[in-house]
């Protein structure tokens, strides 16, 4: 999942890197993915890993949050934020 919108680190590797940071996602839009994976897959995602757009550590307190939203039964099951 996606934590930022661009990224500010600018690995010379990396496309993310080219648009620089926009800004970061709250952690109900961090949620939102899981809720749209869950949409589309038709089940649950068994594991959720922080590797898309941005780096999770600059933007830990949201990063956080969302993983103590998605951590609660109701949280995940329904992948509805209720926080943020």
């Amino acid at each position: 999942m996606s934590s930022q919108v661009g990224c500010a680190r600018g690995c010379v590797f990396c496309e993310t890197g080219r648009i620089g940071l926009k800004r970061n996602l709250r952690a109900a839009e961090i949620v939102a993915q899981y809720a749209l994976a869950h949409a589309n897959l038709g089940a649950r995602p068994a594991n959720v890993v922080f590797m898309g757009m941005g780096e999770p550590l600059d933007n830990l307190e949201e990063v956080l949050r969302a993983i103590a939203v998605l951590r609660e039964p109701a949280g995940s099951r329904s992948g509805a934020p209720h926080h943020g």
